[in-house]
């Protein structure tokens, strides 16, 4: 079995002889329902930093969701019944009060057959923080960290959120009332987001989600300057990025990856950071039992 410490007083797993911070992607939703409080809250007792996405209400309130629109794989309607694939529901056309009534948790997932199932709604990002905030404090964790993803497209401006500088205020409002800008990493495909959060608030840690066929330089090109972390596909990796990102001053990250023997790979490479659906030691579980 591959040597493997999980360290939840520093919040990383050792693998082999290297650690490996963890961003429990969606609240590690291989164990539960995607991007709820109760998925956060159970996220933390693993000391991974919560990775979560944002999306715009009608109403302008910042909520926790990484689609677009109501999923109907994984949502029931208030009244326990199914939602079918045509029902289309954009968020940022409903208003927050009417999206709280649809249950993300109690729904299979048939991409995750071992997901817990309970009752949960997609909450505001303001809530959450309060939650998962008081959670740790009273089982003695350390301060929660945030791994933020902006979910926008230039296309969809003004149709499925915002434009960029008033989904970047919206934000932003609710992390400085919460005081958690020194513990988050803002993360996304877009990089109008970053490139407005670079000049407005510069103190605040920045990742690129690169494109995994474009080359570094011309990513970076792209952004218009470099970023803290640069994250990309785990089959993009290999010494020569390694080695150019080093170069740079920016942290490579792992893109969403459940492949156990891949981590360890990268992390051989030099790379201690990674996004998973899975805590390290249920990947490695998961590894062990296959044959």
């Amino acid at each position: 079995m591959f040597a493997m410490v999980l360290c939840l007083a520093c919040g990383q797993t050792v693998i082999g002889q290297s650690p490996m911070e963890v961003y429990a992607h969606r609240g590690f939703r291989g164990l539960h329902p995607e991007n709820t409080i109760q998925a956060m809250k159970k996220t933390l007792h693993y000391g991974a930093v919560l990775e979560l996405d944002l999306a715009i209400s009608r109403d302008k309130n910042v909520i926790v969701s990484h689609d677009a629109v109501i999923n109907t794989k994984i949502t029931e309607k208030a009244d326990g019944s199914s939602m079918v694939k045509e029902e289309k529901h954009v968020l940022y056309r409903m208003d927050y009060a009417d999206i709280r009534s649809y249950d993300v948790g109690k729904r299979p997932n048939p991409d995750f057959p071992k997901q817990e199932r309970y009752t949960a709604y997609i909450p505001l990002l303001s809530e959450l923080v309060d939650s998962v905030e008081r959670h740790a404090a009273a089982q003695g964790l350390e301060a929660p960290r945030y791994f933020i993803e902006t979910k926008l497209n230039p296309k969809t401006d003004g149709v499925n959120h915002p434009g960029p500088a008033e989904f970047v205020r919206l934000m932003m409002q609710v992390v400085e009332e919460k005081g958690i800008s020194n513990r988050i990493i803002v993360q996304s495909f877009d990089p109008r987001t970053l490139q407005i959060l670079h000049r407005q608030f510069p103190s605040v840690k920045l990742a690129f989600l690169a494109k995994a066929k474009t080359s570094l330089e011309d990513n970076l090109e792209w952004l218009g300057f470099v970023p803290d972390f640069y994250s990309i596909n785990a089959a993009y990796i290999d010494t020569e990025l390694v080695a150019a990102c080093k170069e740079i001053g920016t942290e490579l990250i792992i893109g969403n990856c459940n492949d156990y023997n891949e981590i360890k790979r990268i992390s051989a490479l030099g790379v201690h950071r990674v996004i998973s659906d899975f805590p390290m030691t249920s990947l490695a579980a998961i590894k062990e039992q296959t044959p």
